[in-house]
């Protein structure tokens, strides 16, 4: 037995050295079949170039307003609540494929409840197949979790949404919230469904309302794709 772990070690030892010794020789060396990857955010979509007081490929469901704005320095899409069910749309700007954009798409929300609506919101970013999100087959929406809430009259607040496929019986999650879809059936086909749509989205979609009164008001800015998300284990 003390012949057998000695040898054992050795070998453990050996292998650890050789993995090191190819690391070191293949740092950074594409022939070895990887490159380092350095976390950056490509901007998508900042708004700047946008005509203030239109609102470009954006559509709105119920909405009082709908529009892009200046604040606080910068150009931002404006959104204002109105009575019903409320969305805003884009079925042009952005890609079909998220999955090739990037690991996650990160964004700034800043929201305002107005009276007599929730002071909080798991509000995040949906998308969509068919038409529009009111008459899609399948609708995913990204919902925020109980930490990083969106607090009303907060300075804006970034968020991160992973783009990546579904598997095993799970959609994709992260320290910000999970993607949910709609219908779902069973995990099985949740995930099959998701994978599907995440590759091939007619557009995006944010939900709008917060509470009964019609008087929500949000902002949208700096879009971007995120580039070597940490490793998941």
């Amino acid at each position: 037995m003390k012949t057998l772990y000695i040898k054992s070690t050795s070998i453990l030892t050996l292998t650890i050295l050789m993995v090191l010794a190819t690391f070191m020789a293949c740092n950074n060396d594409e022939s070895c079949g990887y490159t380092q990857c350095t976390e950056s955010c490509n901007s998508y979509e900042d708004f700047e170039e946008r005509e203030l007081g239109t609102a470009g490929n954006w559509i709105g469901v119920l909405t009082s307003a709908l529009e892009y704005r200046t604040r606080n320095g910068s150009q931002v899409l404006y959104v204002r609540d109105g009575s019903g069910g409320t969305l805003a749309y884009n079925p042009v700007d952005f890609p079909d494929n998220l999955i090739t954009q990037g690991c996650a798409l990160r964004f700034d929300i800043e929201y305002q409840a107005g009276s007599n609506n929730n002071l909080t919101t798991n509000n995040g970013i949906g998308i969509y197949s068919d038409t529009n999100p009111t008459n899609a087959a399948f609708r995913a929406y990204f919902t925020l979790n109980a930490s990083n809430l969106i607090t009303s009259r907060n300075p804006p607040t970034t968020i991160e949404v992973p783009l990546e496929l579904a598997s095993g019986t799970s959609l994709p999650s992260n320290n910000f919230g999970s993607w949910i879809i709609t219908p779902s059936t069973s995990p099985s086909a949740d995930v099959t469904n998701f994978n599907a749509l995440i590759q091939n989205i007619e557009g995006i979609y944010f939900s709008i309302d917060e509470g009964g009164n019609p008087a929500e008001q949000w902002w949208f800015d700096n879009f971007c794709f995120k580039q070597c998300c940490p490793l998941k284990f």
